[in-house]
């Protein structure tokens, strides 16, 4: 059996902006890239920049911290790494022996590179900087959902060693060093360039141009229907759902699920269109608010707060707990003062269900910004 993959939407032009940036002295720094969830930032990433990255001479090492959140970021970034040099076995092989090297460290985790070599007890900046030398090739290493290096001391530290590789390969005679960090909203990579303990501090941080009108005439292009919604009403359905292609797909499917032999007026095709996206939105929107509505008094409470004061939200404070007390007295319950212990528990419990993101050091964050726009609807519709 031949399974089609779904066509991919190109964007040579951005994918050449950002490549020209990344090869300029502007961008020694490191780039982080933030769009939301679900916009194809990934997509992009994948399909357009990395394949012109290599087209243009770089070796890219690519690291998914999502993939599997069970498995400590660092490690994630050292196995990615690893497996660079393992396509390059024999050119680092070569080095490698030139130099006697046998494996090296980094955070914590050992990599033993013995049979590609590297060096024991050699830094990650050095294993890559050989590394580069070997392939006479500069390093570009893109990290996607970088925010999630936070949630480990490992992963800060290895922020740290690549940053080191960075300052390493400055120099005159290197093929060089870029790190490429995207995240899923401007607030959580805020906490990797903004502050003056971290690694990239005052890196650049740009929001990822969303999909627009290009986009959304290649869909009706490729779309096999009969009968199509006009671009008019694909922009209004898409900004309903926050440029996210997904849903959009899903309604025009949907669409395509109605079997009518007789045509349909352009304008009542559009209303049928938008009526659909609604219909989709409000039963995902009510499932998700539902959800709240079911959870632990606390828990619920403690994600209103987040949702209206965003990166504001401060958890364990005395204004915090009133707060908390009254969103509980809203809900028809007259309990005592939430403690901090209480609190925490309840942020742990939304951690675990992947509705928070915990940046370490106090900062808490919705994962979804959809879900924050929700929250906040409902909050102002009981006022």
């Amino acid at each position: 059996m031949q399974i089609a993959n779904d066509p991919v939407f190109h964007r040579a032009d951005l994918a050449q902006y950002f490549v020209d940036y990344i090869k300029s002295p502007d961008a020694s720094s490191g780039l982080f890239l933030a769009a939301p969830r679900r916009t194809g930032k990934t997509t992009f990433i994948k399909e357009d920049l990395m394949p012109l990255l290599r087209d243009q001479g770089a070796t890219v090492i690519y690291a998914d911290l999502w993939e599997d959140k069970a498995i400590n970021p660092s490690q994630v970034i050292v196995n990615a790494i690893r497996a660079a040099m393992s396509a390059n076995e024999g050119l680092i092989t070569r080095t490698a022996k030139g130099a006697g090297l046998t494996k090296f460290k980094v955070a914590g985790f050992e990599v033993d590179l013995a049979a590609i070599g590297a060096h024991d007890g050699i830094s990650l900046a050095r294993a890559l900087e050989s590394f580069a030398l070997a392939t006479r090739k500069a390093i570009v290493m893109v990290i996607d959902e970088a925010q999630h290096a936070q949630t480990s001391e490992e992963g800060r530290q290895t922020l740290f060693a690549l940053k080191a590789a960075r300052d390493a390969m400055k120099g005159a005679g290197s093929p060089g060093f870029r790190l490429v960090a995207t995240g899923s909203n401007s607030s959580k990579l805020a906490t990797l360039v903004n502050a003056k303990d971290q690694a990239f501090y005052m890196a650049p941080l740009e929001d990822l141009e969303l999909l627009g009108m290009d986009y959304l005439a290649w869909v009706l292009q490729m779309s096999a229907l009969r009968q199509k919604p006009t671009l008019s009403a694909l922009r209004q359905g898409f900004e309903m759902c926050c440029h996210r292609p997904e849903p959009l797909r899903a309604v025009l499917r949907e669409l395509g699920r109605v079997r009518s032999d007789a045509a349909v007026a352009p304008d009542a095709l559009d209303a049928r269109f938008l009526a659909l996206m609604r219909q989709n939105l409000q039963a995902a929107r009510d499932s998700f608010l539902q959800g709240v509505h079911g959870m632990a008094a606390l828990d619920a409470c403690v994600l209103r707060r987040m949702a209206l004061l965003g990166k504001d939200f401060t958890p364990f404070d005395a204004a915090a707990l009133a707060h908390y007390r009254q969103l509980l007295e809203a809900d028809g319950s007259t309990p005592e003062l939430p403690t901090q212990s209480s609190v925490q528990s309840a942020l742990l419990r939304l951690q675990k269900e992947g509705l928070v993101w915990n940046a370490g050091r106090g900062v808490w964050l919705i994962e979804d910004t959809q879900h924050s726009e929700w929250i906040r609807a409902s909050l102002s519709a009981q006022t």
